[in-house]
């Protein structure tokens, strides 16, 4: 260990402290209190769970492309003693918004994989993580850095991993990204991404599995500087193979979204409050309407979805709903959704279904 230096040293010691438990690929077990500014976002279980870091008291930092899993469960855990707060809107980097907008595809995730989180109250008594900035320089190559999580444990071989549950922490390396250029094909993917590899991967006599994140923790922080007054500088994105082999794992880089992240009025994304509903009466002839409480109103592409008995029959930004003699006896639905720059959103789910007559 006298080898490693004594930055990388710290880290790894601080890496090191806690009792048995499981998650984050590698590493070793950790305790919640040693980093009491972590947050689980979802809903855990089953329908699973992403990492976060409480940066104020009312705002976690995690990934974009978390955002399914938030929907799944608007909540969070913060702290060592898990207090629950519920998430009342998220933001998406508009950076990411834009990119994803270009994209056939969500995954890998593009440019600027962060996404912000507004509490319905704000969290006391747990410390925040701050995020750190340019002139710390720590996002440098060669910088020791700490990732910690409730992810998964094991590499299953196939870029996953099983083991999920408890709590881990690992010590990697700021990797020149260079050496990451496969994963970071364009200039805005390399300014927007902290490349990372456990430093074990050094050493061809080194055997896998190495430190990585893993299914389940994505969003969580990556931190670096002083092991007693950590800072803030990626959260996790995306990587190849959960330390199963040397390939990086890629963190989005938190030191260029501070501005976005530390703004206290970014362009939240669409959110209602409640499903839409279908007001009017479901007569053949007559016209029903999708009513919608926004409590973020969308600012572009607002749209309206009318189904029959399941099967769409209209979209677009008109409202109302003519019904035709052919849907007498079957089920209408609505639904809505739009764009801000800080994402898409809308109603959870479908109107309640009304019956025509």
């Amino acid at each position: 260990m006298r080898h490693l230096g004594p930055a990388l040293l710290s880290l790894l010691l601080l890496a090191l402290t806690a009792p048995a438990a499981h998650a984050v690929v590698g590493g070793a077990p950790a305790s919640r209190a040693a980093y009491p500014f972590f947050v689980e976002v979802g809903p855990g279980g089953e329908a699973g769970s992403c990492g976060g870091a409480l940066i104020a008291p009312d705002r976690v930092l995690t990934a974009a492309h978390c955002r399914e899993t938030v929907e799944a469960g608007r909540q969070v855990r913060v702290g060592p003693k898990n207090v629950k707060r519920k998430v009342v809107r998220l933001a998406i980097d508009p950076l990411h918004v834009r990119e994803l907008a270009k994209m056939e595809r969500e995954f890998p995730p593009p440019a600027a994989d962060l996404m912000l989180l507004d509490l319905d109250r704000s969290v006391t008594g747990v410390p925040l993580l701050p995020i750190a900035t340019a002139a710390d320089g720590l996002t440098a190559p060669g910088t020791p850095a700490v990732t910690i999580g409730t992810g998964a444990s094991v590499p299953d071989g196939h870029g996953g991993g099983t083991g999920a549950g408890t709590f881990r922490a690992g010590t990697v390396a700021v990797q020149n990204q260079s050496t990451c250029r496969d994963a970071l094909g364009t200039k805005l993917l390399r300014t927007w991404s902290i490349c990372t590899r456990d430093p074990r991967t050094a050493d061809p006599a080194a055997l896998p599995p190495f430190v990585s994140a893993c299914v389940g923790d994505s969003g969580g922080p990556l931190l670096a500087g002083p092991a007693t007054a950590p800072l803030l500088i990626g959260t996790v994105s995306w990587g190849a193979d959960c330390g199963a082999g040397r390939e990086p794992e890629l963190y989005a880089n938190a030191v260029e979204g501070r501005d976005f992240a530390l703004d206290r009025t970014p362009a939240w994304a669409p959110q209602a409050v409640g499903p839409a509903r279908l007001v009017g009466v479901p007569k053949v002839g007559r016209t029903l309407r999708c009513v919608v409480r926004w409590l973020v109103k969308p600012t572009r592409d607002l749209d309206y979805g009318f189904a029959v008995d399941g099967f769409q029959k209209q979209s677009g930004r008109r409202d109302r709903f003519r019904l035709r003699s052919a849907y007498r006896g079957k089920k209408v639905t609505c639904t809505a959704g739009g764009v801000t720059d800080g994402g898409r959103g809308g109603p959870p789910g479908l109107s309640r279904a009304l019956t025509v007559r």
